[in-house]
């Protein structure tokens, strides 16, 4: 990691994410972080959604910071597998916050960045989907989509606690 000004930022970040686990309408719970081990950059926690089908499990999140970051976002991708339309088979997700262009900026805090995946599950966004057939499946036998996610929450979701 980089020098202590980073160190500070991503300890002061670590602190507000575990704040999601108690003081937020988005919750978080922090499983892993630099903080216990500090040759890390990984953070992993679990998202609990709101929405129906989604909300009866937590699923769990990666967030790589790379070298460079606050100043280049961080990568992030699903740990647990979920039949989502934003979200690929290999866990990878779209969501506008994480582009340079359109959302990330320095100063962007990784408890925005939690929020906006949470929102993305509980309101996909067809329009940005990364499996084209899941998307597919949504809007036009959304039965057949809902007892699919729901056979993968039941399959792979963790605990909400």
């Amino acid at each position: 990691m980089a020098g202590s000004g980073t160190n500070r930022r991503i300890l002061s970040e670590l602190t507000r994410l575990q704040g999601l686990s108690t003081n937020s309408d988005v919750k978080f719970l922090l499983d892993k972080s630099p903080a216990d081990d500090p040759s890390s950059s990984l953070i992993l926690g679990r998202i609990l959604p709101k929405s129906n089908i989604y909300n009866q499990a937590a699923f769990q999140i990666e967030i790589k910071l790379l070298p460079e970051y606050p100043f280049k976002a961080p990568e992030l991708r699903f740990i647990t597998p979920i039949y989502h339309p934003n979200v690929d088979d290999k866990g990878k997700i779209c969501v506008d916050i994480l582009n340079a262009n359109d959302g990330f900026k320095p100063t962007t805090p990784l408890t925005d960045v939690v929020k906006a995946v949470t929102n993305l599950i509980d309101n996909p966004n067809i329009d940005h989907a990364l499996s084209p057939e899941i998307a597919a499946e949504y809007t036009q036998n959304k039965s057949t989509f809902e007892r699919k996610a729901l056979d993968m929450v039941k399959k792979h979701g963790l605990p909400r606690q």
